[in-house]
């Protein structure tokens, strides 16, 4: 699994899949000198962790940073992001009353509902925080409950395939996923994607190409040849021994708002306590007033949410309303949440991973179209690569037929950019859609 300390939505091995490259080169690998050889054609280049390993050729790592920035530009443009993810921290001005001399109180609008308030995403799934769940730390020494082992499937005599088995009482594959050991379930540490996973008997198992489980330290090892050369998954001492496996779910028990309230000098207080719990003498200045609440979703899809102040109960499990520590409304609410498309074949439970192929691939489109170093030697790739990120904008011997519409997209004018945003122009008007040239 080719890792990178930039987290994604689009894997590093799946953007490899949509780009036709050779998996284990990608992975900087081989199995023993018959199976995935390099030099046996002219796509058989070999992929490193950092440029700097091959000045001439773009690292995984330069792909992950344009990965990143691909998604984050196409989710200012869509509203919510290509594939769910959570959101700490969205600091937001609490709504307002139209007179700007008048306050509200209790946080009520005239139907006596809470007042709502846009979150910076749309497509909400639910308020709550990302939690990482230990369920056992696989490893080659066993036990069987809890096993990582590297097998020949295929009968070759190479031991192509890990399988990681771990007993669990989770039902659902899809929140179960496999990290290299010792980094608590960060999400740029994740093994992705997995060729298989099965829950049978109470055992999660899952299978995953040996090139996926390189030590990580072996890829950022110093070369000591004249040139990097091919690391060998078919060894064991090339591989992780152990590996860790945790449930990802969404925690609403956690804070997912927290109000805010300016202090107020106590020659504007009406009376002690009712517009602010503090202010003047003896209270501290320049520090806000904090309060911790939940949220409800109003409006999904738009980003809509609903903040009151609240106390949760680990004994009921759910969440209490409380009185505001302030009467009046508070100047701001520090929100959490899970947001973001999810594809059809996830939510019917067909594929692990909740990223559209179509956002997929816009992803890989316009990350390619932005990278400045060289792909590789291989021919097909690098005409591809070339096609992604010719300008269409520019004027030479070759001319193009695009709209100017489309060379005034928010992405850019390589033609990765303008495809990757005719994607977005398809889900703002399913009728629309204009050629590049």
């Amino acid at each position: 699994m080719a890792i990178a300390a930039t987290s994604t939505l689009l894997s590093l091995d799946r953007f490899a899949q949509l780009m036709g490259i050779n998996p284990a080169h990608f992975n900087q690998a081989t199995l023993g000198t018959d199976v995935m050889p390099v030099g046996q054609n002219a796509c058989s280049d070999l992929w490193f962790q950092s440029s700097w390993f091959y000045a001439d050729h773009v690292g995984r790592e330069d792909v992950a940073r344009e990965i990143a920035r691909a998604e984050e530009d196409l989710a200012r443009e869509l509203g919510w992001w290509p594939a769910p993810c959570w959101t700490s921290q969205d600091v937001r001005q609490f709504p307002k009353h139209y007179r700007p001399d008048v306050y509200r109180l209790g946080g009520l609008d005239v139907r006596q509902q809470r007042v709502g308030m846009k979150a910076a995403w749309g497509k909400i799934i639910s308020p709550g925080r990302r939690l990482p769940t230990a369920i056992g730390g696989p490893s080659t020494t066993g036990p069987a409950g809890s096993l990582l082992e590297y097998v020949d499937l295929d009968g070759d005599g190479v031991a192509e395939t890990a399988r990681v088995t771990q007993t669990t009482t989770v039902t659902d594959t899809r929140e179960l996923k496999v990290y290299f050991d010792g980094h608590s379930g960060s999400p740029e540490w994740e093994i992705r994607p997995a060729r298989t996973k099965t829950i049978t008997g109470g055992a999660f198992i899952a299978t995953f190409w040996a090139w996926q489980f390189i030590d990580p330290d072996t890829w950022n090892a110093l070369s000591t040849t004249t040139n990097a050369t091919a690391i060998d998954a078919s060894e064991a001492g090339n591989l992780v021994t152990d590996v860790d496996v945790y449930q990802i779910t969404n925690d609403a028990t956690q804070v997912t708002a927290q109000f805010m309230w300016e202090p107020m000098p106590r020659t504007l207080l009406a009376g002690e306590g009712t517009l602010c719990c503090c202010g003047g003498v003896g209270c501290t200045a320049c520090q806000l007033t904090t309060q911790d609440g939940c949220l409800h979703v109003r409006n999904a899809l738009q980003g809509e949410v609903v903040p009151a102040p609240a106390d949760y109960s680990a004994t009921d499990g759910y969440w209490t309303q409380v009185a505001p520590t302030c009467v009046r409304d508070p100047d701001m609410v520090t929100i959490w949440y899970y947001s973001g498309h999810l594809s059809e074949r996830w939510l019917a439970g067909i594929d692990d991973d909740p990223l559209d192929l179509q956002w997929a691939q816009a992803i890989a489109w316009m990350a390619t179209a932005r990278l400045e170093r060289p792909f590789c030697n291989c021919g097909v790739l690098t005409a591809l690569a070339n096609h992604l990120q010719e300008d269409l904008a520019r004027v030479g011997e070759t001319s193009h037929n695009v709209d100017f519409a489309m060379l005034g997209n928010p992405f850019g004018t390589r033609r990765g950019e303008i495809m990757a945003w005719q994607k977005v122009g398809t889900v703002r008007d399913p009728v629309a859609s204009v050629a590049v040239g």
